[in-house]
């Protein structure tokens, strides 16, 4: 079941591509607002590891958003977050070799 909508768009420009797993996956963080602006209350944000979080570095803008849709019958729940380095994630992605993509 669909529980909301939310559509932007990305400067690819303003990508780090030291930052893309296997040259084309990227971890990319979506923050949202209750405030909106030109019809957008989320932005797009390059993914940080842990440490640059803990060091407070500056977060690299990618775009921006806006939260289009939200079914109301539906609850969102936050989802937990593991901490994955880039090896485990890799290591994971080569050993799931039956999936379609």
């Amino acid at each position: 079941m669909t529980t909301g909508i939310i559509s932007g768009s990305i400067d690819l420009e303003s990508i780090d591509k030291t930052k893309l797993a296997k040259g084309k996956y990227l971890q990319f963080d979506i923050i949202l607002s209750d405030e909106s602006k030109y019809g957008n209350n989320a932005w797009v944000v390059q993914g940080q590891s842990k440490e640059e979080r803990e060091a407070k570095a500056e977060k690299v803008s990618l775009g921006n958003a806006g939260v289009r849709w939200i079914n109301p019958d539906t609850t969102i729940v936050v989802a937990q977050r593991e901490e994955v380095t880039n090896t485990q994630q890799q290591s994971s992605r080569e050993t799931t070799a039956d999936l379609p993509f």
